[in-house]
């Protein structure tokens, strides 16, 4: 068990160093130095911080399972602390790194996946791409219904969940992304071609920008907005009982 810490900005630098190493040079063993996790340089300690574990995380759901008891006493102090989540990413990275079937690491060029810097505006828009704080985050806010975001492997965006995550208003608005799973989810599966055809979901967010204008978009629940949907959207609807 390791006492959670925060990174310091030598710390994320140094985080930062470590990914570009790693994607020079890419191998099956790589690891953070125990001095960026542990040493004072680097880090420091967090105020009632939780006893953590390594632990195989291989999709959404499983980190978020892992993380949410764990950090529920500190959860409103750690939610937007860019050092705390930037030193979780560090300390499971061996647990979240995605790999080639070789075993050998493949990382993403975005060093967001897991250190975010909060002084830097672009990098903080893509907080979502940070493997572990997406998934905590997605179980905090939409837990009840998001079962086919949960579902994806932890390192995964395809194009429902880069269009949930990437725009905070759409992610903090759970009419919308409940809508989204309900037209193009089907279980584990998205439908096909639900992107681009008519009524698809690129066509959605145009219309619900349209709808913005009238309606409190954001706002309203799912029901309410399947009832306003043109009719180009019934193919996508789910099959009444």
């Amino acid at each position: 068990m390791t006492r959670a810490r925060v990174l310091t900005p030598v710390g994320m630098d140094a985080a930062r160093q470590f990914l570009a190493e790693v994607r020079a040079n890419p191998t099956i063993d790589a690891l953070p130095p125990d001095e960026l996790l542990f040493d004072s340089v680097h880090t420091y300690g967090l105020l009632d911080a939780p006893d953590l574990r390594r632990a195989p995380l291989r999709t959404r759901l499983e980190a978020a399972a892992y993380l949410t008891p764990q950090l529920a006493p500190i959860h409103q102090r750690i939610a937007d602390d860019a050092g705390f989540w930037s030193w979780l990413g560090m300390y499971l990275f061996a647990e979240t790194a995605p790999r080639d079937p070789d075993g050998v690491l493949r990382l993403s060029p975005l060093d967001e996946t897991f250190v975010v810097n909060s002084g830097e505006s672009r990098s903080y828009q893509r907080r979502y791409r940070h493997y572990l704080w997406s998934a905590w985050r997605l179980q905090q806010e939409h837990g009840d219904y998001a079962s086919f975001l949960l579902a994806e492997r932890l390192n995964s965006f395809g194009d429902i969940a880069d269009r949930v995550f990437s725009s905070s208003r759409l992610f903090n608005a759970g009419g919308i992304v409940q809508l989204i799973l309900t037209l193009y989810t089907e279980g584990s599966k998205q439908k096909r071609q639900f992107g681009r055809a008519p009524g698809g979901l690129r066509h959605l967010i145009r219309v619900l920008d349209q709808f913005e204008r009238t309606y409190d978009v954001y706002g309203m629940p799912c029901d309410a907005l399947l009832s306003i949907l043109p009719s180009e959207f019934d193919r996508w609807k789910p099959a009444q009982p």
